[in-house]
């Protein structure tokens, strides 16, 4: 077909692509509870009077010209297009078609959108962001010209970009991290008592947080932020371990790099790739979740495993072995994901070349040592920490099952229960949230994208509490449990787009036609849809002003709103609370206080949770000195001294006189009433 009948046949499919999606973004825009899914409604609002709308006021709703919205999206359009055809007219007719193609699937959308079901709702946005990202990547490849420089010239300055880019996200996520710490809204469970571990370590009490009775290993095997002892002990604050976490998720883009290198030999496709991990939405909660927990040991391990990777696939064996154990040692169920990726890489050895065999039996090996350490680790060492409990996560699956056991004989029993927890929306959500960021690419590489097949499946089977149907946050991936699949996403990722070239001969107005306009398509995908999707600063809901997410209420506060100045004044007070607390004593108090008591000789928690280091039943241990209660954190029960029951129920404590502004209670007991024997020792078991 002649380049004059490809136009004549690219222009009016591309007209009504846009003046399509056009009408569904002013659909969309104009839909109060459609909009809020995108963005809060002061974002939308801003939105709205960019294309020429008018924003909701008490008296009318949002109206949005779908003329107006239609007129600008025309006019971009045509931009990339006069620019495109400075560099090559060959693109007219592709740009064209694309554009319509993604109107096309924007009005199917917009008209499924009404019957998805409640569970998959949450994945309109992803998907619709997903062609706003094709969108982009459509506008810009024109503008970018068919030139082509080769690997070994491009690739200083991929590298450098990359580099760059890099450090910058770590100082944000840093200062990010740094700010929420300051206002006092890390919680000390699941994040600040992983610093209280490494201060208990190098002061002589074990490896432990007072949380709970005994070592820590009784929840997890879960021992690589003890790489970090000598950092601490030279800054010895729950910081280092966020700049440490803030360091492992970013340099991740160095050895992903390397991977998609050396598959794809274009430094440029390598280095839109790595750039597109940082701004992979669903990573981002790994440093800051959705509740703002923000430390987890198990992201320390996501640049090994990274690293192992590389250095397996280099022919590295022995620091692959070293690089392994590192990764095992974020967490247990790390072995979840290097068992099955031992499998993959060895089927893929024995399909390639005898020079192989190494890579194959090396990945034999590992296969093995993973799945004899996770059945160890879950089956025999985390029970003998706890008494010969089972592992306190295999309640994670409701009816499914409490313990292994359990799960194993449900499985066999009544598969059909399995099943429908494995094919339901909210599986189906999590395959759209993990995937349209990355434009579906490890699609492309089905052999390594099913070593991460085991973790989502049990993704799939987990019943938290928090889940779609309950009206909150699905665990995916707005927490941590999705943590060791990301590597293997990239790692499919790089492994595919290495035949993008073969597959858009097929379909060409589909599929990108080179390895690096197929990196720069994930990468534009990545922006989109984190726009809606990421609390970082590229992230809609970071700017918003109401916004429970937003800059002004978790990082940077304006002291004349009542209740941010709230939040200031609290967090400012936190430096009265310990200097009236000594060194030496004993202390339960509740979050987000917690997170400064750590370093006191005991820290214990005062909340109605039960935990035996309580002895359960009672809010705080026998040899107890101090109780402090922050009354302005979002879970405190207690707002009030009057609301305190050793207040009312006992004499043994009295209240201290108030130098807080009442943001903080702190009670000390009266008489000397520790019992003889100690609930813990003040040594390591």
């Amino acid at each position: 077909m002649s380049l004059y009948s490809r136009n004549m046949i690219a222009v009016p499919f591309g007209i009504i692509g846009v003046l399509t999606g056009a009408a569904c973004t002013a659909d969309w825009l104009s839909d109060p509870n459609v909009a809020g899914m995108f963005w809060p409604a002061d974002i939308n609002a801003k939105i709205v009077r960019f294309l020429g709308g008018e924003p909701a006021s008490p008296l009318r709703a949002t109206q949005v010209s779908a003329l107006s919205v239609a007129l600008r999206f025309l006019g971009l359009t045509a931009f990339a297009l006069a620019v495109g055809r400075l560099f090559n007219r060959q693109l007219t007719a592709e740009l064209l078609m694309r554009v319509g193609i993604i109107g096309l699937v924007s009005g199917v959308i917009w008209g499924i959108q009404p019957l998805a079901p409640h569970g998959f709702s949450l994945a309109i946005p992803p998907l619709v962001m997903l062609l706003a990202g094709t969108a982009l990547y459509s506008l810009l490849m024109p503008c970018f010209g068919p030139g082509r420089t080769s690997a070994v010239s491009g690739l200083k300055p991929a590298w450098t970009l990359m580099l760059v880019v890099t450090v910058a996200w770590i100082c944000i996520s840093f200062r990010l991290n740094e700010r929420l710490y300051a206002n006092l809204l890390i919680p000390h469970g699941d994040s600040a008592m992983y610093e209280e571990h490494l201060w208990n370590v190098w002061q002589g009490k074990g490896f432990r947080s007072y949380l709970d009775q005994g070592l820590f290993l009784g929840e997890h095997i879960q021992v690589i932020h003890l790489l970090l002892l000598p950092a601490h002990m030279i800054w010895p604050t729950h910081l280092t371990l966020e700049l440490a976490e803030s360091v492992a998720l970013g340099s991740c883009t160095i050895p992903l790099f390397l991977i998609v290198y050396r598959h794809t030999h274009d430094a440029w496709t390598a280095c839109l790739l790595a750039i597109s991990w940082l701004f992979f939405f669903p990573m981002h909660f790994l440093d800051i979740a959705v509740d703002q927990k923000t430390f987890r040991p198990v992201c320390l391990g996501l640049p090994f495993l990274f690293w192992m990777i590389q250095s397996a696939e280099s022919g590295r064996f022995s620091r692959a072995w070293v690089l392994l154990l590192l990764a095992l040692s974020a967490k247990e169920d790390m072995a979840l994901i290097t068992a099955p990726l031992g499998a993959v890489m060895a089927v893929s050895a024995w399909r390639g070349n005898t020079a192989q065999q190494s890579l194959r039996n090396w990945s034999i090996a590992m296969a093995s040592v993973s799945a004899a350490w996770l059945l160890l680790a879950v089956l025999i060492v985390i029970p003998m920490f706890r008494s010969g409990d089972v592992v306190h996560y295999s309640r994670y699956f409701g009816e499914l099952g409490s313990s292994p056991y359990e799960l194993f004989c449900t499985a066999v029993s009544r598969p059909a229960v399995f099943l429908t927890e494995i094919f339901s929306s909210r599986t189906l959500f999590y395959v759209v949230v993990l995937l349209a960021p990355v434009a579906f690419l490890p699609l492309l590489s089905p052999l390594p994208l099913a070593a991460g097949s085991f973790t989502f499946l049990m993704l799939s089977l987990i019943q938290l509490g928090n889940s779609t149907g309950s009206g909150g946050f699905p665990p995916v991936p707005y927490h941590h449990f999705h943590a060791p699949l990301l590597p293997v996403l990239f790692w499919a990722a790089a492994r595919g787009i290495s035949g993008i070239g073969r597959l858009h001969v097929r379909v060409p107005y589909l599929l990108p036609a080179t390895s690096r306009s197929t990196a720069l398509l994930v990468l534009c995908c990545c922006v989109a849809t984190g726009t809606v999707g990421s609390l970082l600063p590229y992230g809609s809901n970071y700017w918003s002003d109401s916004s429970s997410f937003g800059r002004h209420m978790l990082y940077f506060p304006r002291e004349n709103v009542t209740a941010e100045n709230h939040l200031i004044r609290r967090a400012a007070m936190a430096d009265r609370v310990m200097a009236q607390i000594p060194a030496t004593a004993r202390v339960a108090s509740t979050d987000f206080i917690h997170t400064r008591l750590t370093h006191c000789e005991r820290s214990y928690d005062y909340s109605d949770y039960k935990r035996a280091v309580n002895e359960i039943g009672k809010r705080v241990p026998a040899d107890c000195d101090y109780i402090v209660i922050d009354t302005g954190h979002r879970y405190s029960s207690i707002r009030n001294a009057t609301e305190v029951p050793e207040l009312s129920e006992s004499k043994n404590w009295e209240l201290l006189p108030d130098t807080t502004d009442g943001r903080f209670l702190i009670l000390h007991r009266s008489l000397s009433v520790r019992s003889s024997g100690n609930p813990i020792s003040g040594n390591s078991e």
